[in-house]
Formats: structure tokens, sequence, C-alpha cells
């Protein structure tokens, strides 16, 4: 069975413990107050883009988003209990393969995307990325260069290249994306 996150929740906490207004946030964040009120009340579901702004302007990993408060040598998460962000309006979900190691230093998502679904990855990282297509097909555009991705294609790239993605099959597509944890 999935477990839905608390975002919200997490977001709040830290943004007090912080002791940062919400307006701050969003200058740091490049982000809007309303934005972040309708995700802080769990409204709203954030897109992976947005996380990475909010956890760049608060100076933690993204996956601190999925995290259980533990830290162990070994994680081992059956498929039913990943941690899941779904983005109904948009047709997307991520699901996080696994945190908590000690001194993690790779992050693995899951993302499923319905027919014309899209995104974008903000190149701020200094790790390399690994895109790998498990179902369907995806555009990826990088600079001026475009990739067709089909089920076994990988795509190795500098984290801190921009880039975004088009689904391009007519059924759900999953790509996996491993990258280095942001420290």
């Amino acid at each position: 069975m999935e477990r839905r996150l608390d975002i919200g929740g997490k977001l709040r906490a830290l943004r007090n413990e912080r002791r940062i207004s919400l307006r701050t946030l969003a200058k740091l964040s490049g982000l809007s107050v309303n934005t972040l009120s309708l995700i802080e009340r769990n409204i709203t579901s954030p897109t992976v883009n947005t996380l990475y702004n909010i956890s760049r302007a608060l100076g933690v990993r993204i996956s601190h988003f999925f995290d259980e408060e533990r830290t162990e040598d070994l994680i081992f998460t059956k498929r039913d209990a990943r941690t899941v962000v779904e983005i109904k309006e948009k047709g997307v979900k991520v699901e996080n393969l696994g945190v908590g190691l000690i001194q993690q230093g790779l992050e693995g998502f899951v993302v499923t995307a319905k027919k014309g679904c899209k995104g974008l990855k903000k190149g701020t990282q200094m790790g390399d990325e690994l895109l790998f297509c498990l179902r369907g097909k995806f555009q990826i555009f990088v600079n001026k260069d475009k990739f067709l991705m089909e089920e076994g294609d990988a795509l190795l790239l500098k984290g801190n290249l921009l880039y975004r993605w088009e689904s391009a099959d007519e059924g759900d597509s999953v790509l996996l994306v491993v990258k280095e944890a942001r420290k």
C-alpha cells in the first residue's frame, strides 16, 4: 500500500524551525507565497522542480521531504511501501526508492507520466544524473539536443545541465532517475 507524504507538514516544521516566514521563503525559492501556503496546507502537491527550489532555499536535500527520520546502513523498500508524490492534475507520479542511509550518496526516483505530461529539471546540482527508461517513451531536451528514450535506453548527464522531458507514448511512461544526493 502506497504511503502518502505530509510534505506540507514537513515544510511548515522546517520553516518554523529555521524561523523563516512564508514571504522570505518565497523570495529565496522563487515561488509565490500563495503556492507555498497551498503546499503547506497539503491542498496542492508540489512538482519535483518546486521541491528542488524549496529544498535549495532551505539548504536541505530533496529527500528531506521523503525521510522518515532514520539513518541506517541498509534500506529495503517494498514496492507497495514507497513514498509517493502524485500530481494528479499534471498526470505525474513520483516514487522515492529509498532514503535514510547514513551519509546517503544517491537518490533514486521512479517517475510515471501519462501521455503528453511534461517536466523540467533545473541544473542546480553538481553531481551526475542517470535517466533510464523503464517503459514507454520520453522525449528529453538538453540544450539544443533532443533524445527519444525508449524502453531500455539510458542518458547520463552532468547535474548542472538544465533539461526538460515529455512523455511521448500512448500509455504511461516510466523513467528511473538516479542522482547524487544533495548535501
